[in-house]
């Protein structure tokens, strides 16, 4: 393996101790296990592609609930163009809940086929973990 690849592979250890809970109208979230320092990683994740050809038939289902879109320069709102690949996020990240007030950001890396999952400020233990979308939201938040 290359010194490249070793240097950008994705360990179990790379995610702070989190906890998958139901939150009544929000669904399911994930809460803070401990504090979390603004700029620490939450989560790195592996990702699977959705290529372009096979968005229309995952986008219309409960999995399309759930992708983010894996191009360069786009947003959560490129997503409705259901154009370009889009990717499933295996792990933690994917079960993250949207606010308008986010405590996290996220990160792709398309070559490394990974998502980190960043906090943009301090999160407190037992705070949910949330990011922005970007897009304009098919529900209506709790």
């Amino acid at each position: 393996m290359s010194s490249a690849a070793e240097a950008f592979s994705i360990h179990s250890r790379q995610r702070v101790p989190l906890r998958v809970v139901e939150l009544g109208a929000r669904g399911r979230g994930v809460m803070a296990e401990r504090r979390i320092e603004a700029g620490e990683l939450v989560e790195r994740s592996p990702v699977l592609i959705i290529r372009h050809e096979q968005r229309a038939a995952v986008d219309p289902t409960n999995v399309g609930n759930y992708i983010f879109l894996w191009e360069a320069g786009t947003t959560g709102q490129d997503l409705y163009k259901q154009e370009g690949r889009a990717a499933i996020v295996l792990g933690y990240t994917s079960l993250v809940n949207h606010s308008a007030a986010p405590n996290c950001t996220f990160i792709r890396h398309f070559d490394e086929l990974a998502l980190d999952l960043v906090a943009s400020r301090d999160i407190a233990a037992g705070e949910e973990i949330t990011f922005d979308y970007g897009m304009t939201l098919w529900f209506t938040p709790a």
